[in-house]
């Protein structure tokens, strides 16, 4: 029991750090490394090692040993494929491929004369563009450039126009996202199993209803505000796209088009194409088409980069420019390791103490003795991610720092752990998706003109339709699963 209060303890003092902006991998590293020395001096616990993880004949100096082995581990196999994937992402923004995609997905919505259904539409556009460009901050400023002026054109205010695009990947879905890599490590199967059989049916629930929240959601708004496409201030509107808006709201921002980088006009149209490479090829080579080639995300990401490189070298005719935008994929890579792959193994670290200290034995413990099944501790977890999402604005860290509890967790209700992953999952975007400190929502706010206080307005009501639809949706397609799968 004193393990479980100085465990507690310490999560409260990370909470409130994270809380405060600092470095969420500092205070991770820092509370795991204390957790896992008390474990040394108090009593009934000790530091339990894995089999390959060598003894270096000390117990202090163990502790920091877990660091480098949970870098030599992680780094080399999940941290690979998270730092290809921002490779390849950042390789796409590079040649220009990401915004010749967004801007030939968007046309269709200006065919569409009914403001609202457009606006909702936009929100499936963006999560459906979140498969192929999974930086939810990134994706919502292409969007900000290419569907925010025609949102706006349309008469859509602008705290509607950017409500729906700050929620634009508020689920963190397929094999492009770090999230559903580490769901799929802790679930113990392949990406591609993950976000076709158990994401996907989900997300499509989800999406639905998100998008008539969004719709009935931003209408009920705009009308109270009295800024509905009929009342618009068309003067402000034409003044906003040639960047004079009247009265320049939100300390001065000026709005996105003005603002923001233009688009890209001179990139050939089936560069389009070409972030849907890795997505086709994991899709091709998996248990679904062809079985009998396994293709490793990695990999996949690697040969799409690389048919990137080609496809500029070829349309400028300079090897040269092959060569820059390759550099530009292992800049990704690095900045991938810098901001994801350390939290994940800090976030490791953290769990490890927990783990250590006997926290997760006693809430396993105390809930079977309460008899509570998969579903209440299902949801008290969902909850736990979610409500620290909305504190430090991460949809990362809440979800990296428990992802490695899944599986004991499961194991102790009597269910799979993707059962248990799955939605705790989903929910750390959801909750990034209404926390008013989220990097996705500041930036949207700035480009707006508008305050991300005003955007979570707005963004709360529907993101909480999301999540009360996600942990049914996931629970039905549980059972549902465990009949076909297992």
């Amino acid at each position: 029991m004193l393990g479980f209060l100085f465990a507690l303890l310490v999560t409260a003092g990370v909470a409130y750090l994270i809380f405060k902006r600092h470095n969420p991998q500092t205070v991770l590293l820092f509370a795991g490394l204390i957790m896992l020395g008390l474990a040394i001096v108090l009593p009934d616990t000790a530091v339990t090692r894995p089999e390959d993880w060598p003894n270096t004949g000390n117990a202090l100096l163990d502790v920091f040993d877990h660091v480098r082995y949970l870098f030599s581990t992680t780094g080399a196999q999940l941290g690979l494929i998270i730092m290809t994937v921002g490779g390849f992402s950042l390789t796409m923004e590079r040649i220009g491929a990401s915004e010749a995609l967004v801007q030939l997905t968007t046309r269709p919505l200006s065919k569409i004369n009914k403001p609202y259904l457009v606006l909702a539409c936009t929100y499936i556009l963006a999560q459906c563009l979140c498969l192929i460009i999974p930086s939810a901050a990134g994706l919502a400023l292409l969007l900000m450039v290419t569907v925010y002026p025609l949102l706006r054109g349309m008469g859509i205010s602008r705290l509607s126009a950017a409500a729906v695009i700050a929620t634009g990947s508020c689920l963190d879905l397929g094999p492009a996202s770090s999230n559903a890599n580490i769901a799929a490590e802790v679930s113990g199967m392949s990406v591609q199993e993950y976000f076709l059989q158990y994401q996907a049916p989900v997300a499509l629930v989800v999406m639905a209803v998100v998008m008539v929240s969004h719709y009935l959601t931003q209408r009920y708004f705009d009308r109270k505000d009295g800024t509905t496409p009929d009342k618009a201030d068309w003067a402000d509107i034409e003044a906003e796209r040639h960047g004079t808006t009247p009265g320049q709201p939100a300390a001065g921002k000026a709005p996105a088009e003005t603002e923001a980088k233009a688009a890209t006009t001179d990139t050939p149209a089936w560069y389009a194409l070409l972030p849907f490479t890795p997505l086709v090829l994991l899709i091709v080579f998996s248990p679904f088409v062809i079985s009998s080639i396994r293709l490793p995300v990695a990999t996949a990401m690697l040969i799409s980069a690389m048919v990137g490189v080609v496809a500029q070298m070829v349309r400028y005719r300079s090897f040269r420019q092959a060569g820059d935008v390759f550099r530009v994929f292992f800049d990704g890579m690095g900045r991938q390791f810098t901001n994801i792959v350390t939290l994940i193994v800090c976030a490791q670290m953290f769990a490890a103490g927990l783990t250590q200290l006997g926290f997760i034995e006693t809430i396993i413990n105390a809930a079977q003795g309460a008899n509570f099944g998969a579903i209440p501790v299902t949801i008290v977890l969902t909850l736990i991610i979610l409500l620290s999402a909305v504190v430090t604005g991460s949809g990362n860290a809440p979800w990296f720092a428990f992802s490695p509890l899944a599986p004991d967790v499961a194991a102790s209700v009597g269910v799979a752990p993707v059962f248990m992953a799955q939605p705790m999952e989903l929910a750390s975007g959801i909750g990034r998706s209404m926390s008013p400190v989220a990097g996705v929502v500041i930036a949207v706010a700035g480009l707006a003109g508008v305050s991300p206080m005003g955007i979570v307005k707005r963004t709360a009501p529907v993101m909480v339709a999301a999540y009360i639809t996600m942990i049914t949706a996931s629970m039905a397609w549980d059972y549902i699963a465990s009949s076909i799968f297992f």
